[in-house]
């Protein structure tokens, strides 16, 4: 059976880089980009941050360049990895891109950090992939008890997504509402953040709750109605 049959067949389009609000993170977005584009090394890209920053965020959008310029690129989420099998590995240094998401996961799975372990080191012989890694922690931090695994993480570049801010929040929020057709006034974006959870997944997750809403009542977006649709 083919390894392919097990990565998704389709990662969200939505997740690209024009969507991704980059802030104080800019540098590490113009990095992803130039490097799609060009044969710049090192090959690894180690990116670092708490959870609902963005790493899934910015890997879907390299995988999603990647389909514009009809290049490779496997996406392979940790988070079902006991779904899979650490086979799944097997081959991936012939892509143009791979993009291991949430390696800190692979805590105390032996098996996994070997076939991490030697899929970096096929990629660095095969000399045309490029691989980023995302975790929580940074790759010197990260706990896996592979010292050599723990090791190859720090052989590329190496980021640390910095957090948004409210108001960066709040732009967030106003500008995916747009890109869904609604309008979304600052002060219920702001009110949004003060009353949910913070982290852009779950602000996303409440923004479609709302989209799907305010087309059922074909309501505008005020504080009243937010309050009404999500019982606050």
């Amino acid at each position: 059976m083919s390894s392919q049959l097990y990565l998704p067949v389709q990662l969200p389009d939505d997740e690209n880089f024009e969507s991704f609000y980059a802030g104080q993170n800019q540098q590490l977005v113009s990095h992803l980009k130039s490097w799609s584009v060009s044969s710049q090394r090192p090959f690894l890209t180690y990116i670092s941050g708490e959870p609902g920053q963005g790493k899934s965020h910015l890997l879907y959008s390299l995988c999603n360049l990647a389909a514009d310029n009809s290049q490779t690129c496997a996406y392979v989420g940790l988070k079902n990895h006991a779904e899979l099998a650490p086979e799944v590995l097997s081959g991936l240094e012939l892509m143009d891109y791979v993009c291991v998401d949430d390696i800190h996961l692979l805590e105390g799975k032996s098996d996994w950090q070997q076939a991490v372990f030697d899929l970096i080191n096929r990629v660095r012989e095969q000399g045309q992939c490029k691989m980023v890694i995302s975790a929580i922690q940074g790759p010197k931090q990260v706990p896996l008890a592979l010292a050599d695994l723990r090791s190859r993480l720090s052989w590329g570049l190496s980021f640390h997504l910095q957090p948004l801010t409210d108001d960066m929040r709040t732009e967030v929020l106003v500008a995916r509402a747009y890109r869904r057709g609604m309008t979304m006034p600052s002060e219920v974006a702001r009110f949004l953040i003060n009353h949910c959870h913070r982290d852009m997944p779950a602000l996303m997750n409440v923004l479609e709750q709302l989209d799907v809403s305010s087309l059922q009542a074909s309501h505008k977006l005020t504080i009243p109605f937010v309050k009404k649709v999500l019982n606050l």
